[in-house]
């Protein structure tokens, strides 16, 4: 949120509305590389006394280590939200780049620009299954009870991506001006597994086949488990045969479609005439007040190589999964094995093509120029993916984003509600010449608040400015019969 709304985000404001690649700040822009890293629940919070980057990263207190490799649940690090809701989680990461922006002239702009991204999820989960999710089944206090009606979808998703952006000033009608934006992508995935289940019951119950162990009861299982294997991620390459052949697992288009209505009330003092044409100064935001719309990322990738793709239906009773179920497991493969083996699901019952979605969602955002440099923004995501769809899906989210920015520099501090409106943030976001770095949730980053979420994120680029006016005072000659030969022998 602290870059995509700026005036100098480049490729990374297209990602958001489509539309920013017209009448850029830029000749020329490209994106390195950037990455971001996330997460976000509302099921438990985060009570260790370190942030959970030191956790990730293995760099805790050494009075603590000997919790490592234990499940969060069991370490006290977390305190769960107990309130009877469905619970939600959504942790993942992206990387983009290379990606480039490129202005062709005062009313058009393109974009080519690549990424991958990666998300692990469940949505709709019923609270004690999300609490068998959190804590296993080694906690005495949760044997016996019988958890009737669950349900919930989990997802594990990752697909490349490849897309191309056309954008265009509309009309310019002095101080009113309109641009559009087109992008069209190309997704490759690399694996996906998805699990959902729409009624189910269970329970913890003693293990029988090792003493002092518990084990998970399944009475009942509706719903469907797919997923791709291993191979499917082994194969990514970029290579013709990966990107638009059938070399992946599945693939498939998606698009982004948004437009930009810019309130100018100031025109005449961005506008100048150069080679006998009225221009407006490319170099200067010339808006009061900026409104952005776009419908992102619809459409999906159809997972349908049949080397490389499972699906199943489950309709299953009496179940269980012991202390030796997943005894040893080495790959993710084992795990899927393990899963079919132990449901008894039949291969007649097995297809091998399902889709998986997009995050789909709209963006909408506002943009007030309070003073020269001074900026105040708002951003409103809305989620378009239903929450037992096989999907990945963003969060709905509301921000007010206060921005000072310059050519070379840039500081932003998002306030928000993230996590489909749930969770209070502060960001911060800085951009200094070809690189910037930022968080959407500060008190995740340093440990402020017992949070329950938490956000990273960096990069850089090499940016190009456009040129301003020329010296007034340059003399031009216009186009005359003869072409250039004629006018160069020409009195100056």
């Amino acid at each position: 949120m602290g870059i995509s709304n700026s005036n100098y985000g480049g490729t990374h404001s297209v990602y958001r509305h489509p539309s920013e690649v017209a009448d850029s700040r830029y000749r020329f822009y490209l994106n390195l590389a950037a990455a971001d890293a996330f997460v976000a629940t509302n099921q438990a919070r985060w009570v260790a006394p370190f942030s959970m980057i030191r956790y990730v990263t293995g760099n805790v207190p050494a009075e603590y280590h000997r919790e490592r490799g234990r499940s969060l649940g069991r370490t006290g690090f977390m305190k769960e939200m107990q309130n009877g809701r469905d619970k939600r989680l959504t942790m993942g990461g992206e990387v983009r780049g290379p990606a480039a922006l490129l202005t062709l002239s005062d009313r058009f702009g393109i974009a080519v620009s690549s990424r991958i991204r990666t998300v692990v999820s469940h949505r709709n989960t019923s609270e004690a299954t999300a609490r068998l999710m959190l804590f296993g089944t080694q906690i005495p206090e949760l044997r016996g009870i019988i958890n009737e009606s669950q349900h919930g979808m989990a997802n594990v998703n990752g697909f490349a991506e490849m897309a191309f952006t056309f954008g265009a000033v509309l009309l310019d009608n002095d101080d009113q001006v309109w641009k559009a934006g087109l992008t069209v992508k190309r997704n490759v995935g690399f694996y996906n597994s998805h699990i959902r289940v729409d009624n189910g019951t269970h329970q913890i119950v003693r293990d029988p086949t090792q003493n002092g162990f518990q084990a998970l009861e399944i009475e009942r299982f509706n719903g469907k488990y797919g997923y791709t294997t291993q191979e499917a991620f082994q194969r990514a390459s970029i290579t013709p045969g990966w990107l638009f052949g059938k070399q992946s697992a599945g693939a498939g288009w998606g698009f982004d479609l948004g437009m930009t209505y810019e309130y100018r009330p100031d025109y005449r003092k961005y506008t100048y005439r150069e080679k006998g044409e009225i221009r407006r100064d490319p170099t200067k935001n010339k808006y009061l007040y900026r409104i952005s719309a776009s419908l992102v990322d619809i459409g999906g990738v159809r997972f349908r190589n049949p080397e490389l793709v499972n699906m199943y239906p489950v309709s299953v009773t009496n179940k269980m999964i012991t202390y030796h179920t997943f005894l040893p497991v080495k790959q993710p493969d084992d795990v899927h094995e393990r899963i079919v083996s132990l449901l008894d699901l039949p291969l007649s019952d097995r297809t091998t093509s399902y889709r998986s979605g997009l995050p789909a969602a709209l963006n909408v955002s506002a943009d007030y120029q309070y003073r020269e440099n001074l900026y105040v923004g708002v951003l409103w995501t809305q989620s378009l993916v239903s929450p037992n769809a096989t999907a990945m899906s963003t969060p709905s989210m509301l921000a007010v984003v206060p921005r000072w920015e310059s050519r070379w520099a840039e500081v932003s501090m998002p306030i928000a509600l993230q996590d489909n409106y749930s969770m209070p943030t502060i960001g911060l976001a800085l951009r200094v010449g070809p690189v910037f770095a930022g968080t959407d949730h500060l008190g995740g980053l340093v440990n402020i608040g017992n949070p329950r979420g938490a956000n990273l994120y960096a990069g850089a680029a090499i940016p190009l400015f456009r040129r301003g006016p020329r010296n007034p005072n340059d003399c031009y000659f216009p186009p005359q019969e003869g072409g250039y030969w004629k006018r160069w022998g020409r009195r100056r």
